[in-house]
């Protein structure tokens, strides 16, 4: 962890799609610019927000190079390097030093269901053959293994390891990575609305989704946590309310439909996934109202 300061938010950006289903580059630099103006502390290029399964090799590869060469140094880039093979995903390191990444954010082997066993072994071959900085991404609903905090005390001996992105939502779970692991990797949550418990156990920052929609609230949110300050219960209720937007369809598609319906279009999803259907994207925009979130707009 000596290596790195990544701190504070990350937001994950959406891969944006034209009409015709290629990567709209030029609305991909507005998000770029938009989440560093907003207060972002690094991006995620290419994570499963940026529909990582959708895309071809050779364009994860493109974004990862497009990602830092747009950043130009202003924030850290992690590269989404989660794959299927072990082969691919060392691939995919490879293809993040190239670019210049300040490191890759990695899902234990998705869909074979590892045991904790299997687990250490994969994430020390990765280790073993790249230098790339490692951020272990644990997302039980995603990968459908848990990796426990006792297992990334282990895994935190290995030198490339230097943080983990927990999406398990219990913050039991994210207090006891802190407690076990916290000066040696950076703790991150994987869901805004834990920034006030994660912030009070002493997590390092939040891997973000809403941030590249509301940017200036997210920040404040993140700021404000552990202020006492009366207006963070305020700021959390639309952080929340952002959060139900998510949960209205397959998350990535939901999250790019909200987009939409707040002005900053990113296209739809790849499939596997669809465009949301009419009911959905009305119960988008029932939240958005009730919720007065279309003043997020234009911030």
């Amino acid at each position: 962890m000596a290596d790195v300061n990544w701190a504070g938010i990350f937001p994950v950006l959406v891969t944006p799609f034209g009409a015709d289903g290629s990567i709209n580059e030029v609305r991909y630099k507005e998000l770029i610019d938009q989440a560093i103006n907003s207060g972002a502390q690094g991006i995620i290029a290419a994570g499963s927000t940026g529909e990582f399964y959708a895309l071809t090799r050779a364009e994860r590869a493109g974004l990862y190079k497009l990602t830092v060469n747009h950043a130009a140094g202003r924030v850290p880039v992690l590269a989404g390097v989660a794959d299927l093979r072990v082969e691919d995903v060392l691939e995919a390191c490879q293809s993040a030093l190239a670019a210049g990444c300040a490191g890759g954010m990695i899902l234990p082997p998705i869909y074979s269901m590892p045991s904790p066993r299997e687990i250490v072994a994969f994430f020390e071959y990765i280790s073993r053959n790249t230098s790339l900085p490692l951020m272990l991404y644990n997302s039980p609903r995603r990968a459908g293994v848990d990796i426990i905090p006792a297992l990334v005390e282990q895994l935190s001996a290995l030198p490339t390891v230097v943080a983990i992105k927990d999406s398990s939502g219990a913050i039991t779970q994210v207090s006891e990575l802190v407690q076990r692991v916290g000066d040696r990797l950076r703790v991150f949550v994987g869901y805004e609305t834990m920034i006030v418990p994660a912030r009070a156990v002493g997590a390092h920052g939040v891997v973000a989704m809403a941030h590249q929609i509301a940017g200036p609230l997210i920040r404040d949110y993140w700021d404000k946590a552990l202020s006492g300050d009366k207006a963070v219960a305020a700021l959390g209720r639309e952080v929340f309310a952002f959060y139900r937007c998510f949960q209205s369809g397959a998350y990535y598609a939901a999250i790019k439909e909200t987009m939409s319906q707040l002005g900053r279009d990113a296209g739809g999803p790849r499939l596997p996934l669809l465009p949301l259907a009419d009911e959905q994207k009305a119960a988008i925009a029932k939240i958005i109202d009730e919720a007065g979130l279309a003043r997020w707009a234009n911030a």
